[in-house]
C-alpha cells in the first residue's frame, strides 16, 4: 500500500511528465527551478557568521553561544531565507511543488564541511497529522537528495514528534522552544551516531535544539544542523 508521500511523488512526476514546467523564479519554461536561478542568489556564507549557530554579521564564537552553548555541534545553511530560495521553498511547503527539493539538497549537501563525517541523515519530523494533511514532509524529501549526495542511510521515522506544535512561523522569538518542550522523541541510534539533521528553513535555531537534544538522548555522539535556508 502507497503511503500519502509516495502517492503524492508519483502524481508530481506525472504532473512532470505530461506539462511543461515554468520556474518558480524567473518563471521561464524548462525547470520547476533553475541552477541558474539559483546560483544568481547570494551565498549565506558571503557573510560574517558565527560557526556554531550561523547567527550573521556577529564573531564567531557569537556572545550568545558562548553564554548558553547549543546541544549541537554547528550549523549550515547554503542561504538566506530570501528572494528564488524563498519563493521554492515556499511553493514547496505550500503548493506541492516539491520537484525544486532535489536541486535545493544538492546545494545543501554542498556546504556540508568534510570534518562533520556525518553517518545518517535524519529528516526533521513533522506530526503525523500535519504530515497526513499535507501528503509528504519537505524535510524528508531535502533529506533524501543530501543523503543520496553524500552516500549515507536518510532514516526517515528515526525522530518523531511527540505531539502536536503550533507552527514555529506563528511565534515570536521568544516562545519558540517553549513551543518544542518535549515535542520530539527519538528511537535508540547505532553506537557512534553522527547525526546531519535536515530541515527546509531555520530562524531562531529553536527546532534544531530540541531535535538534537533528542538525538542525542537516544545515542548520537554528535548533530549537525544542516537546513537550505536560514531566515536572518
Amino acid at each position: 500500500m502507497l503511503r500519502a508521500m509516495d502517492l503524492h511523488l508519483v502524481a508530481t512526476e506525472l504532473l512532470d511528465a505530461l506539462l511543461p514546467q515554468r520556474c518558480v523564479a524567473c518563471e521561464r519554461f524548462g525547470s520547476a527551478l533553475h541552477l541558474a536561478c539559483l546560483e544568481a542568489e547570494p551565498a549565506a556564507s558571503d557573510e560574517p557568521r558565527c560557526g556554531q549557530c550561523w547567527r550573521p554579521g556577529v564573531a564567531s564564537p557569537c556572545a550568545s553561544c558562548v553564554a548558553a552553548p547549543p546541544a549541537f555541534e554547528a550549523l549550515r545553511t547554503p542561504y538566506r531565507f530570501e528572494g528564488a530560495v524563498r519563493r521554492a521553498l515556499l511553493e514547496a511547503k505550500f503548493r506541492g511543488v516539491t520537484n525544486v527539493l532535489p536541486l535545493l539538497g544538492e546545494r545543501a549537501a554542498a556546504v556540508v564541511p568534510e570534518a562533520w563525517q556525518p553517518t545518517m541523515v535524519v529528516p526533521v519530523p513533522l506530526h503525523r497529522s500535519r504530515e497526513r494533511e499535507r501528503g509528504y514532509n519537505q524535510a524528508a524529501l531535502i533529506g533524501g537528495a543530501v543523503a543520496c549526495i553524500l552516500g549515507v542511510p536518510c532514516e526517515v521515522g528515526v525522530l518523531k514528534r511527540a505531539r502536536a506544535t503550533v507552527p514555529q512561523a506563528t511565534l515570536r522569538a521568544a516562545t519558540r522552544a517553549q513551543n518544542l518542550t518535549h515535542a520530539f522523541e527519538c528511537a535508540p541510534l547505532p553506537a557512534g551516531a553522527r547525526v546531519l539533521l535536515v530541515d527546509d528553513v531555520t530562524t531562531t535555531g529553536a527546532t534544531f535544539e530540541a531535535c538534537a537534544r533528542a538525538l542525542l538522548g537516544a545515542g548520537a555522539t554528535a548533530v549537525f544542523p544542516l537546513a537550505v535556508a536560514r531566515e536572518d
